[in-house]
């Protein structure tokens, strides 16, 4: 138990909600029952049309560690995240969804495992829509581990926003947030080359997964029209986002930096000698590219093969 206040930097908490009324009281209680002593909790919301101001508003009024920020349009969970990191003030923030459920030493046990890593993630257990275990966690599908190379985020990342400790000093530099990705993944990919990424085996969430969020739970299933619609956008998509990560990879990392820009040439070219290069670019740096696939090692090499015809 962490007692002495003194002998801890500030921790922001920012949770950004969204007519989040029915799981919301859930995620409150389990925030506020952190054993971390010294807190800030920013709650900002992107026009609700549901009870999820009234009840922050009720949490509010008997607890002054919660400030709220309303949003007079809905301006999407991306930059309804990034408006509460750019007010956080303290020395590290962890990113909060409203539907989930933290284990009481969440924040302490993350706070002591972040080192001088630019974040610090934990595993989750994975439930229903009533709170209920499944009986798996999220390290049991996919590759949880310490990550430093930015190839490593760059296909693939399966780091999600709940499970983070970000040290708000980097965090800080890396606004704004891309919006043709998810907060987490720019967060990710970013902090490999700003200290690097640490992972802790620790269960220290609870993950919800229900109607309104299954696209972007682990294993979950899209329906048909949301098919369509990433097929539409899939590969505009994955092209922006390298070209967007070839960008931003420093210099100094030169092998990094040859793969990205090969990796972005080959995602906007075309035809079958351009198809190939990127099939064997793939083969040559799987070990990194698919680094956190929980994959056999044929499943990797078949996962390659496909990228001779469509880019991921």
């Amino acid at each position: 138990m962490l007692t002495n206040q003194t002998q801890f930097p500030l921790i922001s908490i920012v949770l950004a909600t969204y007519n989040g009324a029915k799981f919301l009281r859930t995620q409150l209680d389990s925030v506020l029952q952190q054993d971390y002593p010294n807190l800030e909790i920013i709650v900002t919301d992107d026009n609700s049309s549901d009870d999820t101001l009234a009840i922050v508003e009720s949490y509010q009024s008997k607890h002054s560690i919660i400030q709220i920020i309303k949003s007079t349009i809905n301006q999407g969970y991306i930059k309804n995240f990034e408006q509460g990191c750019k007010l956080a003030k303290g020395e590290y923030v962890a990113l909060c969804d409203q539907d989930d459920q933290w284990h009481p030493q969440k924040i302490s046990k993350l706070y002591q495992a972040i080192g001088d890593a630019a974040l610090v993630y934990a595993n989750s257990v994975l439930c229903n829509e009533n709170m209920e275990p499944i009986g798996v966690t999220i390290a049991d599908r996919v590759n949880c581990k310490n990550f430093s190379s930015p190839l490593e985020q760059a296909i693939f990342c399966r780091i999600y926003g709940h499970a983070m400790l970000i040290r708000n000093e980097f965090l800080q530099n890396i606004f704004p947030f891309p919006t043709i990705i998810p907060h987490d993944w720019w967060i990710a990919y970013t902090a490999t080359v700003n200290g690097g990424i640490r992972y802790i085996p620790d269960q220290l969430a609870w993950y919800r997964q229900h109607s309104n969020n299954v696209f972007g739970a682990v294993g979950g299933k899209r329906n048909k029209a949301q098919e369509v619609q990433v097929a539409l956008k899939e590969k505009q998509i994955a092209q922006e986002r390298i070209e967007l990560f070839y960008s931003y990879c420093p210099s100094d990392l030169e092998q990094e930096k040859m793969v990205l820009a090969k990796l972005n040439q080959y995602y906007h070219g075309s035809g079958l000698f351009n198809n190939l290069q990127r099939m064997i670019l793939f083969f040559k740096y799987h070990q990194q590219l698919l680094a956190s696939k929980k994959r056999s090692q044929l499943r990797q090499w078949l996962f390659c093969l496909k990228m001779f015809v469509k880019i991921i």
